[in-house]
This record gives structure tokens, sequence and C-alpha cells, in this order.
């Protein structure tokens, strides 16, 4: 893999390209590239290191290759705007902090990781596990957190870390990672569209929010009356 990347031919009709941990690319930005060059394609999806398409009339190995390396490794090559969405976190006590757990109590800690954690910007990379639970990517090394030894129950909202991934549970659900806090917003809303409102290559930064706000956000999301912000870059 001495470009940054490989391409394994899955089956005739199937290729996935495999990114070197060192890509500083966007993957969901380049697999739109990749879907925008190959009309043929049916069906397109990513992982945090994997783009997977499926085609209708596969084009050549080679075909593949030429096109990978006709579109720039770059962020800076695809220059469509890119929505930065503000996501509230509430560490009220009344929500589940397995931070206390992994730093044994340790206030002085727990109140760096959360600072550190907040000035980061992550990227949604792709949805999965269910329904509008979305893998973010970003989380610095220094904040990954090993994934529980046992799942426990996990409220709707919690805002977990698992290994290098960061996600928030769109519904109640036994779960593995590392609850930090919780976020009032509802990441999927079956009956309007679109489903999500935070597309896969957007940036999110989580806002910290007290109780009080938390519990304001969750009544405006009832009326109606709550928007996401976001601003373009």
């Amino acid at each position: 893999m001495s470009k940054g990347y490989r391409v394994i031919q899955i089956s005739i009709l199937c290729y996935s390209i495999e990114f070197e941990q060192e890509f500083t690319g966007s993957i969901p930005l380049y697999k739109v590239a990749l879907l925008n060059h190959f009309p043929s394609v049916l069906e397109g999806t990513n992982t945090f290191n994997r783009i997977n398409l499926l085609f209708d009339q596969a084009p050549s190995y080679e075909a593949i290759i030429k096109a990978i390396e006709s579109i720039a490794f770059t962020k800076a090559s695809h220059p469509v705007p890119v929505k930065i969405w503000e996501v509230p976190i509430c560490f009220d006590t009344s929500f589940t902090n397995d931070l206390a757990t992994v730093y044994k109590g340790d206030d002085q800690k727990i109140e760096a990781y959360r600072d550190h954690f907040l000035a980061t910007t992550f990227t949604l990379e792709f949805y999965g596990f269910m329904p509008g639970f979305g893998y973010l990517s970003g989380l610095p090394k220094a904040l990954h957190l090993p994934r529980k030894n046992n799942p426990s129950a996990t409220l709707q909202g919690s805002v977990s870390v698992g290994g290098a991934q960061v996600g928030v549970y769109p519904q109640d659900s036994p779960g593995g990672w590392q609850c930090l806090g919780n976020c009032p917003i509802n990441w999927i809303n079956f009956i309007k569209e679109p489903y999500v409102f935070i597309a896969i290559g957007d940036k999110v930064r989580f806002v910290a929010i007290d109780l009080n706000t938390h519990q304001k956000i969750r009544s405006e999301i009832t009326m109606g009356q709550y928007q996401p912000k976001h601003t373009l870059r």
C-alpha cells in the first residue's frame, strides 16, 4: 500500500478501496468524487478507512486505479461547502459518567478530558449499528478510551467513546462504549425527511450545556420549535 491505498476486487461487480491510517483527506467527499466519476455505480458505502463500490457494469481494475489517481488525496481538492454542527452535550451528574470510573474519580483528569473533547472538531463518517447512530472520526489519540468488558444499559442521547470512535446513541440500547454525557437532540426522525440532520462528511463540535438548558431543548423539540445550529465552512 505504498501509494496510501490499495484496491481490492471483492467480486466482478464490487471493488473496495482501503486507505492507510495516515490518509488525511475526507473519505466521504472522496467517495462522492468517485460516484460522480463512475455513473455505473449502483451503491457506494464507506467506513473510516474504506470505500466500497457496487457497479451495474464494472470497469476494469486499471480504470479504477486511474480514477483514484486522478483525484487528489486532499480536502483542498474538494471545494465543497461543509456544515459544522454545534451539538449540545450535558455533563450533569444525573447522566451516566463513565469517565468517573475510567479516571477513578479524579476530577482534574475528568475536567481536562472534557475540555480537550470540547475543543475537538469531528467528522461524521457513516451511520451504522442502529438507525441514526453516527460514527464520528477525529478523536485525538490522548482521548481514546477502551470499550467496556461488559455492555451496560445506555440511554438515548448518550455521547460515548469506543476506542478511537465517538457516537451518540439515538435510542436506549445496551452499549459497550464509555459514556461522557448526554445530548438532548434526536439524531434521527423517522417521520420527517431528511431522517438524519447531520450528513455524512459534515463536521461536529460539541458544546457544553447545563441541565436546565438540556431540559429546555427537549421541550422545544417536543413542541417542534428547536432547530440545530450550524455554520458553513
